[in-house]
């Protein structure tokens, strides 16, 4: 038994770690959009096809994680955390290198399946290591950066390109690499041999079948589906609604950008706070139905950029108050496989961010984001009551390693 103290990897360093780890792969999709227009020059491609670099790194992400989760429960984190950044490492370089738009659309997939392991790995390493209510706490900081890193990371692409060019932004993706891989260097396994899966590799892939036919962890895992939908719906159409529809400058944009996320990160501090996660979840997914209905209105009347401003913090400070609760409550249910279930999580959460995407783009963009903000915050809610139906439960704070 270990506690935050005396944890082998020492607290602050897994937090760091992890903290990284989880703000890596939303920057690997995310760092690069204000340079898009750039690329279009560069490679001498139609707008869509270098759009379709933004996807691909979605898909890769999506599907890397559906790879990555299994393989670590088999053979253990570290060996697939190093492995994942080394390749992220080439493949960074080949999208540096590439001749055209083909090879770096492709180039662009095989970085997001790199980029994939971060993400899996820093959720089941923090449910290897943790129980009840510090798993909840420390999810908390884990879900802070994870809500704040896709709404940063352009904000910050943005600034750089100020002083270099589309290239400039993968040098730097490339260094964060290092960094990460040397961080990780001294990064003590906490999947030990006799709590590794003993199946084949191919069983375990099918343990995604297992997973799925636990009820549990599928209501709590259509509560965080839901807020990852209202989530993506924002991050596509905002740059529209403030900058084409409310003539915004890109400045001004980033400022509002970089406020939001400060509400994600509020929201996920204070989710801590409450004396349960059942508490918590319930208050969140309220306040995102109440502030989706709020959304919607404002900008199915076209009010000005402050209230629509006011409605989207509100939104996602709600946003942030949910993600530690039901990341808590989905991976304790499957603990035992916690990789896979991890990978699943995190892969449908890309889905929903592909999903999001042209469906917010459709006709007049205030009225399809009010729309999609209005369903992801009341299926949210439904179900919230759905998972949250059996009772409250006080949460231990039982750790182990």
């Amino acid at each position: 038994m270990t506690t935050q103290k005396n944890h082998p990897n020492g607290y602050i360093y897994l937090a760091i770690l992890l903290g990284l780890l989880t703000a890596f792969a939303p920057f690997v999709t995310d760092f690069y959009l204000p340079a898009l227009p750039s690329l279009t020059d560069y490679f001498s491609a139609s707008a869509s096809a270098v759009q379709m670099s933004l996807t691909m790194s979605m898909l890769g992400l999506a599907c890397g994680q559906l790879f990555v989760g299994p393989i670590s429960d088999k053979f253990g984190r570290k060996k697939l955390l190093m492995a994942s950044l080394v390749i992220f490492l080439i493949t960074t370089v080949l999208c540096l290198v590439s001749p055209g738009i083909l090879s770096f659309n492709l180039f662009r997939l095989f970085q997001g399946m790199a980029g994939s392991g971060g993400l899996v790995i820093s959720r089941s390493v923090t449910t290897d290591s943790f129980r009840g209510k510090l798993l909840s706490k420390f999810l908390a900081l884990v879900s802070a950066i994870n809500g704040i890193a896709p709404v940063t990371a352009p904000v910050l692409g943005g600034i750089l390109l100020k002083f270099t060019s589309w290239k400039g932004t993968f040098v730097a993706l490339f260094g964060i690499g290092v960094a990460l891989l040397f961080l990780a260097l001294r990064f003590s396994e906490t999947l030990p041999e006799n709590r590794r899966s003993k199946k084949s590799l191919v069983s375990t892939f099918a343990l995604y079948g297992k997973v799925l036919r636990n009820g549990e962890y599928v209501r709590n895992l259509l509560v965080f589906v839901a807020s990852q939908f209202v989530l993506f719906s924002y991050i596509a159409a905002s740059p529209f609604i403030f900058q084409v529809g409310f003539g915004f400058s890109p400045m001004m944009f980033s400022f509002v950008f970089a406020l939001n996320a400060i509400g994600i990160g509020v929201g996920c501090a204070l989710s801590g706070k409450f004396d349960s996660d059942v508490k918590a979840l319930r208050t969140g997914a309220l306040l995102l139905f109440g502030s989706s209905i709020f959304a919607c209105a404002m900008l199915f009347l076209k009010m000005g950029p402050a209230w629509v401003e006011a409605s989207f913090f509100v939104l996602l400070f709600a946003f942030g108050l949910i993600q530690p609760p039901v990341t808590a409550r989905t991976l304790r249910t499957e603990r035992a496989n916690g990789g896979t279930a991890s990978a699943l999580m995190g892969a449908l959460g890309f889905v929903m961010g592909s999903i999001a995407s042209p469906l917010v783009g459709m006709g007049d963009t205030f009225q399809t984001l009010g729309i999609a903000l209005l369903v992801g915050g009341t299926f949210a809610l439904l179900t919230t009551a759905v998972a949250t139906s059996l009772g409250e439960g006080k949460a231990s704070c039982t750790v182990t390693a």
